[in-house]
């Protein structure tokens, strides 16, 4: 019989610190989409997108535009803290080993 180790123990310090950096990672680019930098946003948006059918959709519809940044925000935010709390408390992403998990005997 092959010796095969306990996975999530094994797993445990290694898929928590990714959680962590993912959580973290989500919270950095929510940061670019945050309702405060709105005007910046939108500033940017149209000029990359002026004189397209999307620059004059976006000029038209600047409440609808701000709606959506401020979702985004507000739902990459709570990703990235839900991402961190989880990786704190050191819950497992998946239980599987990182490679493809078959052993020679």
């Amino acid at each position: 019989m092959p010796d095969v180790p306990e996975a999530p123990a094994a797993l445990a310090p290694r898929s928590t610190s990714v959680l962590e950096r993912r959580g973290r990672r989500w919270l950095v680019w929510s940061f670019l989409a945050c309702p405060c930098h709105l005007p910046w946003t939108l500033a940017v948006l149209g000029s990359m997108f002026g004189g397209t059918v999307l620059g004059g959709l976006l000029r038209e519809h600047t409440v609808v535009a701000g709606g959506v940044v401020a979702s985004t925000w507000l739902a990459g935010t709570a990703r990235g803290f839900w991402l961190v709390r989880k990786g704190q408390r050191g819950e497992l992403v998946c239980a599987l080993p990182a490679g493809d998990g078959v052993r020679s005997a």
